[in-house]
C-alpha cells in the first residue's frame, strides 16, 4: 500500500510542476497600411503606454488571472504536501516483524522446527501475519543458533529484509499452524495504540529458507563449504564412565545404540562422514597405541579414541529415558584439542505409552541440529588457519642429551618454518608435543609432513614413523 501511494505522488508531483499555458491571447491588430506617419506614432505610443500599466497593476487589472494563478499556487502546495505524506508513510511502514517474541518447542524432523511465536497488531487479522513473521525471524535472527550468524550474511539480508517480510512470502515456510491460539490479549503495542497480542505455534520449513537464502547468495551452501575446505570426519560415540569401553555400554544399554544411530543418520543426511568404533579389538587397538606410544596415560578415553582414530570432531552424548520423556545431553568437541564446541539438552514431549527408542530419537533430533550448526561455523572458520594435526616427536632414551638438545632445536626451527601457526604443548627430555596447522596446498595430506622432518632431519638424527593418521603424528628420532 505505502508503495502504491508513494509512486502515485510522484506521478502528481511531476504533473503539478508541469508548466501551465495560458491559452488567453491578447488579441493585436492588424497593421493598416494606409496608416499615416503621425497616426503610426500615435498607436505605438498608446500601446507602449497600455503595457506599462499591464506591468504595474497586474493583480488590479487582470483580476481573473491572478485568482487563477492563486489556486494554482495552493494546489501545488497540497500536493506537494500529500507527497512529503507519502515519503514519510512509505519510509516508516516497515514489513518486518513488530512483536519479534518467539521462543523454540522442538525440532520437528530434519527439515522442520516447531516454534511458539506471538505477534502484535491493532486487528487480530493483521497480528497473526505477524506471529507468522516473527516464527521464520526468530530461526533468521535468535535462539542459540540462528541462520544469519555472521555480519556479512546480516548486512547482505538488510537489502531484501522488506520483501522477504511479505505476508505472501512468508507464508512459504509455514508448513503448518495450529488450529487453536495460545493466547488472546488486548492491550497497549509498542507504538502505545490498542491493538492484539496473539499467541500461536507454528512449524517452519528450516531447509527451505536456508535453500532460499543460498540461492539469493545470503549465506554459503553446505556443498561449496564442503568443496573449498571439505566437511569434517566425526566420531560418535556415548559418554563412557571410568573402567568401562564404549562397546561395554553399546551391549549394556539398547538405548545407546538407538542413539548412536540416529546422531549418524542425521549427520550422513547432511554429507558428513561419520566414525562409530564398533568392536573390541578396535578399542583395545586404539587404548594400547595410546599408552605405549603417546604416552596419554589417564587422558579421557573418547579423546584418544577420536585422536587415533583420525576424526576432526567428536560427539559424545549421555541421557535418561523414563516411561514417558527421555532426555539426550549432546557435546561436540574438537579432536586435536579436545576443546568444547558446543552442547546442547534435548527433551521429548511427554508421551506415555510410546516406546522408548522413539522417545530417544525425538530427544536427539532436539538437540543435534543447534550442535550441528556450531560445528560448522567452528569449521569455516578454523579451516582458514589451515588443518590441525597433533604433532609429537618421540625420542629414544639411549639417545646422548647434547643430541637431544640439538635435536630439538632444529626441530623447533622447523616448525616455525613450515606451519603460518603452531603452540608447544610441552618438551621434555623424551618428547616433543606441537599442535600446528598446515595449509592445504603445502601439506595436502598427513604423510607429507612426515616426509618434511625426514628430509629436513636426515643429516642430524634418524627419523621414523611410529603413526600417522588424518589428526596424529607420532614420529620417531633416534641416532
Amino acid at each position: 500500500m505505502s508503495r502504491v501511494i508513494f509512486m502515485t505522488s510522484l506521478i502528481l508531483l511531476f504533473a503539478i510542476w508541469a508548466p501551465l499555458k495560458d491559452n488567453k491571447k491578447t488579441p493585436r491588430k492588424k497593421k493598416n497600411k494606409n496608416m499615416k506617419k503621425s497616426q503610426k506614432r500615435l498607436a505605438v505610443a498608446e500601446r507602449e503606454e497600455r503595457r506599462s500599466k499591464n506591468m504595474i497593476f497586474e493583480y488590479g487589472t487582470n483580476k481573473h488571472k491572478n485568482k487563477r494563478r492563486a489556486r494554482m499556487d495552493l494546489y501545488r502546495v497540497a500536493l506537494f504536501s500529500i507527497f512529503l505524506f507519502s515519503v514519510t508513510y512509505a519510509r516508516s511502514k516497515t514489513e518486518l516483524p513488530i512483536s519479534r517474541q518467539a521462543s523454540m518447542i522442538e525440532v520437528y524432523s530434519s527439515s522442520e522446527v516447531a516454534v511458539r511465536a506471538t505477534g502484535m497488531d491493532k486487528k487480530d487479522k493483521t497480528a497473526l501475519v505477524d506471529a507468522r513473521k516473527t516464527a521464520v525471524y526468530f530461526l533468521l535472527y535468535l535462539g542459540t543458533d540462528p541462520i544469519l550468524n555472521t555480519a556479512d550474511a546480516k548486512r547482505k539480508f538488510e537489502t531484501i529484509a522488506e520483501t522477504f517480510f511479505l505476508p505472501e512470502n512468508i507464508a512459504m515456510y509455514i508448513s503448518w499452524e495450529s488450529n487453536k491460539l495460545v493466547s488472546r490479549v488486548k492491550g497497549k503495542l509498542p507504538n502505545g495504540k490498542n491493538g492484539y497480542k496473539i499467541t500461536k505455534d507454528f512449524r517452519v520449513n528450516k531447509k527451505l529458507l536456508k535453500e532460499t537464502l543460498t540461492n539469493k547468495g545470503i549465506i554459503y551452501a553446505q556443498s561449496e563449504i564442503a568443496e573449498s575446505v571439505g566437511l569434517p570426519q566425526i566420531m560418535v560415540i556415548p559418554e563412557v564412565p571410568a573402567g568401562q569401553t564404549p562397546i561395554q555400554v553399546f551391549d549394556s544399554n539398547p538405548y545407546a545404540k538407538q542413539a548412536a544411530g540416529t546422531i549418524e543418520s542425521f549427520l550422513t543426511a547432511r554429507k558428513y562422514e561419520v566414525v562409530v568404533p564398533r568392536s573390541s579389538e578396535q578399542i583395545r587397538d586404539v587404548v594400547e597405541a595410546t599408552d605405549q606410544d603417546a604416552g596419554f596415560g589417564a587422558v579421557d578415553i573418547s579423546y584418544r579414541l577420536a585422536l587415533l582414530m583420525g576424526s576432526d570432531i567428536y560427539i559424545v552424548f549421555s541421557g535418561q529415558v523414563d516411561k514417558q520423556q527421555a532426555r539426550v545431553v549432546t557435546r561436540a568437541y574438537e579432536t586435536t584439542t579436545a576443546r568444547l564446541l558446543g552442547t546442547e539438552t534435548g527433551y521429548s514431549k511427554v508421551r506415555p505409552g510410546v516406546a522408548a527408542e522413539a522417545l530417544v530419537e525425538e530427544a536427539i533430533n532436539s538437540s543435534i541440529e543447534n550442535v550441528l550448526s556450531r560445528i560448522t561455523s567452528y569449521w569455516t572458520d578454523d579451516i582458514r588457519n589451515g588443518i590441525q594435526y597433533k604433532l609429537i616427536f618421540k625420542f629414544d632414551p639411549e639417545m646422548p642429551q647434547t643430541s637431544v638438545l640439538k635435536v630439538q632445536g632444529a626441530i623447533s626451527d622447523l616448525v616455525d618454518e613450515a606451519f603460518d601457526r603452531a603452540k608447544e604443548n610441552v618438551v621434555t627430555q623424551g618428547t616433543m608435543d606441537y599442535l600446528v596447522w598446515a595449509k592445504n596446498d603445502k601439506f595436502n595430506r598427513s604423510s607429507k609432513i612426515l616426509r618434511y622432518f625426514q628430509q629436513q632431519l636426515s643429516g642430524n638424527c634418524n627419523v621414523s614413523q611410529i603413526s600417522i593418521n588424518r589428526k596424529l603424528i607420532i614420529i620417531g628420532i633416534g641416532e
